[in-house]
């Protein structure tokens, strides 16, 4: 008998049958970085080189520094697993690395030298996160 198995029996004997103690606690081991399928290996992405994430249905473009990968993910498995502090969805087919963001308008971001649309709905977040200084009437 390991370890669970002992753990719900002593729980059961206190609590009764209606205890389930789950030890399912899956440890990330890499804590920076993803592992994406390409070319039937799975290639290290750090969060760092990730730029932004472009959604298209069932697909996923994801653009680094040096590379694009073409993913059979959609944009929310992303967003679910993406740290939010470094990453944010800015309309409802793209999520930007927050530390790559060079400029801000009402409908565009620029993301290192790359135009990204802002949605309606996602620009108030946007500006609210930030710290700005002066007003030319965006906020």
């Amino acid at each position: 008998m390991g370890l669970k198995e002992n753990v719900q029996e002593i729980m059961e004997d206190v609590a009764g049958d209606a205890v389930d103690i789950s030890f399912d606690t899956k440890e990330i081991l890499i804590k920076d970085a993803i592992f994406i399928r390409d070319k039937g290996c799975l290639t290290k992405v750090a969060y760092t080189d990730i730029v932004y994430l472009k959604g298209d249905g069932n697909y996923t473009t994801l653009i680094t520094r040096e590379k694009s990968y073409s993913l059979r993910n959609i944009l929310k498995e992303f967003e679910e697993m993406l740290p939010t502090r470094q990453f944010l969805r800015i309309h409802k087919s793209y999520i930007v690395n927050l530390n790559d963001i060079k400029t801000i308008s009402p409908k565009e971001v620029t993301v290192l030298n790359e135009k990204v649309p802002v949605g309606r709905t996602y620009y108030q977040t946007l500006i609210n996160g930030i710290q700005k200084l002066g007003s030319n009437g965006f906020d």
